[in-house]
Formats: structure tokens, C-alpha cells, sequence
């Protein structure tokens, strides 16, 4: 039995020697603490999620985000960030089918003129124009920091540049309900990088 419990403790002291390893020579684990993420195994208890793609070394080792890290609500009246669901003009969470294209972002329920809050500290890096057509609801703004990149679309925001707070005021939502007549009026968020936003919200 002793010899039994001393292999199991040598095999556990290997494991993290190991995964201290591949953390040092992961180039990718930046990523993941710039967010305040932790680089681990999967098989360690994560008190929120997992985030793959972030950490460097084996596949198994991924980035544990708390919750407390989320970002803050969007919209006004809304006490937290609700995924648009599915109406007559298509669904709302990300790589949803669009026809022929695929969905890249995740559209947050809004109402239309609501309030939007900037959702984490950054800089505001120009306008962000989903279509390019000048149509009523043709207008968003970039914000990033060292962490995150986002285009936030169908905005119109008090400004263009600068830096902002969490949780400031960035613009209001522009009238859904004139341009597509039902559909369930929201906000859309695009990652810089094309990635998926919705572990944030």
C-alpha cells in the first residue's frame, strides 16, 4: 500500500512539473492572463469558464476565466447581456446560419434608443459601419484595450475616439424596428479577430 501511494505521488509530481513546463514555453498563455485568465489542465476546477485557444503547451491545458471577469451590461433596462434568440430574420448567437454566409458575432437584445454602456475600460478607435450603405442603422464604434477588440454595430455613439470607462455611456441604439420591421431589436458585437464573444458577455 505505501509503495502503491508513493508512485501515485511521484506521477503527481511529474504531472506538474510537467504542465509548469509547457506553461514557460507557451508563447500563448499571454492571451489568457491579459484577460486575468489562469493557464491550466481541464481536469483542475475552473469557479467559472473555460476558454480554449488562449494558453500555450498541450491542448488540454486552456485558459479558466472567472466570472467576475465578465464584461458589464450593454443596454439599458436590461441587468444583463440576453443572447438574441431566433424570429423571422435569423438567429442571434455566433456561427449562426445566415443563407449563404455564417453568422461572426453575437447580438445582444437591445431596445430601440436604449442607452449602451461601454462594456469593459478602453480606447475608442473610429467608426465601425457594418454595411457601408448610410442606411438608418448603418453605424457602430471600435473599442479595445490591451485584452479585447470589439466592433460594436447598430450604435450611435457620442464619440468616435478616445478613452472610456466601464460602464460609461457610448451611444444609444439606433431603430431596429425601421429597418427590419420584427425582428427582436438588439446590438452587434464582432470580435476584432473574428472569435467568439459570447464568453464575455
Amino acid at each position: 500500500m505505501m509503495i502503491k501511494i508513493l508512485f501515485i505521488c511521484v506521477l503527481l509530481t511529474l504531472g506538474h512539473a510537467s504542465e509548469k513546463k509547457q506553461g514557460k514555453r507557451g508563447k500563448g498563455d499571454s492571451a489568457c492572463t491579459k484577460i486575468g485568465g489562469i493557464c491550466q489542465r481541464t481536469t483542475y476546477l475552473c469557479p467559472g469558464r473555460y476558454l480554449q485557444g488562449k494558453c500555450g503547451g498541450a491542448s488540454a491545458r486552456q485558459c479558466c476565466l472567472q466570472d467576475s471577469g465578465s464584461w458589464d451590461s450593454l443596454c439599458a433596462g436590461h441587468v444583463s447581456n440576453r443572447v438574441r434568440g431566433c424570429d423571422k430574420f435569423g438567429c442571434g448567437g455566433f456561427n449562426a446560419n445566415r443563407d449563404s454566409r455564417i453568422h461572426r458575432g453575437v447580438d445582444v437584445v437591445c431596445d430601440d434608443y436604449s442607452i449602451v454602456y461601454a462594456p469593459f475600460t478602453g480606447t475608442l478607435r473610429g467608426q465601425a459601419q457594418p454595411y457601408g450603405d448610410a442606411s438608418t442603422i448603418d453605424d457602430g464604434v471600435k473599442l479595445s484595450n490591451s485584452a479585447y477588440c470589439v466592433k460594436i454595430f447598430y450604435i450611435r455613439p457620442y464619440q468616435y475616439s478616445g478613452p472610456i470607462s466601464k460602464g460609461d455611456k457610448l451611444g444609444y441604439l439606433l431603430p431596429m424596428q425601421e429597418q427590419y420591421s420584427g425582428v427582436t431589436s438588439h446590438l452587434h458585437l464582432q470580435m476584432c479577430d473574428k472569435s467568439d464573444p459570447t464568453p464575455y458577455i
